[in-house]
């Protein structure tokens, strides 16, 4: 059985955390501009992450 690369694992923990900051967000009625903004901010940074995970693994 082959083992999960980490950033597969980032993927996974990123999905996570953006649904559930999501459902926060949306929860306690922040205005949707600043929803947006926020969602697409910690959207970016998790891709700049997932990518330099994934560089580092495959020796890029």
């Amino acid at each position: 059985m082959r083992r999960l690369q980490a950033w597969q694992y980032l993927i996974a923990i990123f999905a996570t955390f953006w649904v559930l900051f999501a459902i926060v967000l949306i929860i306690s009625d922040i205005p949707f501009i600043v929803i947006s903004v926020a969602l697409t901010s910690l959207a970016m940074l998790s891709v700049v992450v997932i990518g330099l995970a994934w560089a580092f693994q495959n020796n890029v």
